[in-house]
């Protein structure tokens, strides 16, 4: 069976993607994003507001109750599980590009961040989260609001 990679999905440049974050994490440049399972990297995007940050997490195929959202000490822990299809009904596999598997995505902040007020929604596969900044943060479980 021939699997086709492209160099922007190989594992080599993810492993330079997070040597890169990590090196930017060092110097403050960029807040520090890490996950784990590797070959279930969640796409985020993160953006500042005056007064909150603005989480975006792509999640095709993922239901809202299957994903877990943790806050504690500025970092922000976004993890699910993604289950395999059974195979028997759909004759043999050519091709398998989808991933299945546990991951788990952090973000910490660059400011001190609060569990109070957060606001999280989920449509379409895309997480939103909205995370108020404030002097000092505590830990909670965050639920989703669905908006389908």
């Amino acid at each position: 069976m021939l699997i086709r990679r492209t160099p922007v999905n190989s594992p080599f440049a993810r492993m330079i993607d997070r040597m890169i974050e990590h090196a930017a994490r060092d110097r403050d440049l960029t807040p520090f994003v890490d996950f784990v399972g590797e070959d279930l990297a969640v796409a985020v995007d993160v953006a500042e507001h005056e007064k909150h940050y603005a989480v975006t997490a792509n999640l095709p195929g993922v239901p809202a109750e299957a994903i877990e959202i943790n806050l504690d000490d500025n970092v922000l822990t976004i993890s699910a599980e993604v289950q395999q299809e059974h195979q028997a009904e759909k004759g043999r596999l050519l091709v398998q590009e989808r991933h299945y598997g546990r991951f788990s995505r952090s973000v910490r902040f660059p400011s001190h961040v609060t569990a109070e007020g957060v606001e999280a929604t989920h449509k379409d596969g895309l997480l939103t989260l909205i995370v108020p900044k404030l002097a000092n943060g505590g830990a909670k479980r965050i639920s989703i609001r669905n908006n389908a």
